[in-house]
C-alpha cells in the first residue's frame, strides 16, 4: 500500500522532557486514522512535527508522500484545521475562505462550497454574515469547509469535533463516509472514541509519548476483551 504518511524514530522533547519517544507511524494512502489520547498526550506536538512547524530531534524522518515534510512541496499535498480554530470576526466567512483558496492559488468553487456548507448542516446564505456572528460550532464547521473545498490528498484535523454539538457530530461524520470512496487520506486526533469506532480504519493509542496501540478499532477491543473502544483505550493506556 502506498504510504500517505511515514514517520520513523520521532522523538521531541522540550527542556529536557520527552514529549515523543522514538514513535513510528504509518498511513495508507486512502485511509482515516485516527489517533487518540489524553490531553497533554503529545497529539497536538504529533501533527505539528508533521507539518514541520516545529522539527524532531536527530535521527527522526518524517515523510509525506514521496517527500520529505520539509519538502515546500508537501503544502501542495495537504490542509490543516488546528484544534483551536479561530478567525477575524469582521469578516464574512466567505471572504475567509476566499482567502484560504487564493492561498491555495485556486479560484473557489461556489458550488462546491454550497454543497459542503449543506451537508456539514451550514446554511450556504450565512456564508455572507459577519464570522462575529457565528456561534462556536459554525466557526469550527467553517474550518473544517476551509479544509475539504480545497480537495488536497491527506488532510490532518487535530479535534475536529470539538465544539460541535450531535447534530453537527452526525452531518460531520456522514460526510466523512460519503467521501471515503475519494482520493483523500484523513488523519485526525480525538478524544471522542466512539466517533473513532464508527470512522476510522486505522487507530492508534499516543500515550506517555509512545504509541502504545497501532491497528483496527475491532482489534484493539479484541486484543483487550472490551466491548467498547472506550474501554479497550483505558486498558490499554492501564498497562
Amino acid at each position: 500500500m502506498t504510504q500517505a504518511l511515514t514517520l520513523s524514530n520521532v522523538s521531541y522533547s522540550v527542556a529536557g522532557l520527552n514529549i515523543l519517544r522514538q514513535l513510528d507511524l504509518e498511513v495508507g494512502a486512502r485511509q482515516y486514522y485516527a489517533i487518540a489520547g489524553i490531553n497533554g498526550a503529545g497529539k497536538s506536538t504529533l501533527i505539528k512535527l508533521i507539518l514541520d512547524l516545529i522539527r524532531p530531534q536527530p535521527g527522526g524522518s518524517i515523510r509525506i508522500f514521496d517527500f520529505e515534510n520539509s519538502n515546500p512541496q508537501c503544502r501542495e499535498q495537504l490542509s490543516y484545521l488546528p484544534e483551536k480554530f479561530d478567525v477575524k470576526k469582521n469578516i464574512s466567512g466567505r471572504q475567509y475562505l476566499d482567502f484560504i483558496a487564493a492561498a491555495y492559488h485556486q479560484k473557489p468553487d461556489r458550488r462546491k462550497i454550497s454543497e459542503l456548507a449543506e451537508r456539514l448542516d451550514f446554511p450556504p446564505h450565512r456564508l455572507d454574515s459577519r464570522v462575529g456572528g457565528y456561534s462556536k460550532g459554525m466557526v469550527q464547521k467553517l474550518g473544517l469547509l476551509s479544509c475539504f473545498m480545497l480537495d488536497r490528498r491527506l488532510i490532518i484535523l487535530d479535534e475536529p469535533l470539538s465544539g460541535l454539538d450531535p447534530r453537527a457530530r452526525y452531518h460531520f461524520k456522514e460526510l466523512m463516509r460519503s467521501l471515503k470512496s475519494s482520493e483523500h487520506t484523513v488523519l485526525y486526533s480525538t478524544h471522542l472514541l466512539a466517533d473513532a469506532e464508527d470512522l476510522c480504519d486505522q487507530f492508534g493509542i499516543l500515550h506517555d509519548g509512545e504509541m502504545k496501540y497501532r491497528g483496527t478499532p475491532a482489534e484493539c477491543m479484541q486484543r483487550y476483551r472490551a466491548d467498547s473502544l472506550e474501554q479497550a483505550y483505558m486498558a490499554c493506556i492501564a498497562e
